[in-house]
């Protein structure tokens, strides 16, 4: 009960950010669900400032040029605030690294093209999501099936997000 509580005011900012506005048509437990998965297990859900590694090898390369001290795991930055962040996403891009989830929503620098800094702004990076969950809802239908393709339409990767979607609406996180 208690954890509810405080899942519930951690993430109120969120929810009411996401019932004010207008631009996104699909329901907001949609993309705090999308938020909560992609969210890095040492920081809360929505926390903008991470850019995670998609290639192993990139984040060793990264890792030996940069130090460890930036990583929070072993894929993962917290670059700490958007100008930082877009400073090292424009040096990953310039040393050829750019299958990259960025954000809060951790959107693929490879497949989703924004301005560097958006990537790193909740509400920027809320509203792509969104966009992009509604065109995935639009020719697929509206299933989790569906809102798992955020991560991989590939059938294995986008059964196991499923699973993790499942699990978190289950728990009613």
């Amino acid at each position: 009960m208690l954890g509810k509580l405080f899942l519930s005011i951690c993430l109120l900012p969120f929810l009411l950010f996401a019932n004010n506005i207008n631009k996104c048509k699909l329901d907001p437990s949609i993309l705090v669900t999308i938020a909560k998965v992609e969210k890095n297990k040492k920081r809360k859900a929505g926390y903008p400032y991470l850019i995670s590694f998609n290639n192993k090898s990139d984040a060793i390369f990264i890792r030996k040029k940069l130090g460890k001290t930036i990583f929070l795991d072993q894929r993962t930055i917290d670059c700490k605030n958007k100008k930082l962040c877009k400073d090292i996403t424009n040096f990953l891009v310039s040393q050829k690294i750019t299958n990259l989830d960025l954000g809060p929503f951790q959107i693929n620098y490879k497949y989703h093209k924004m301005r560097v800094e958006d990537y790193f702004s909740f509400k920027k990076s809320y509203f792509k999501a969104c966009n992009f969950i509604s065109k995935l809802i639009k020719e697929n239908g509206y299933n989790w099936r569906t809102i798992a393709m955020y991560h991989s339409a590939t059938p294995k990767y986008n059964y196991n997000y499923l699973k993790k979607i499942s699990l978190l609406t289950k728990k009613g996180e």
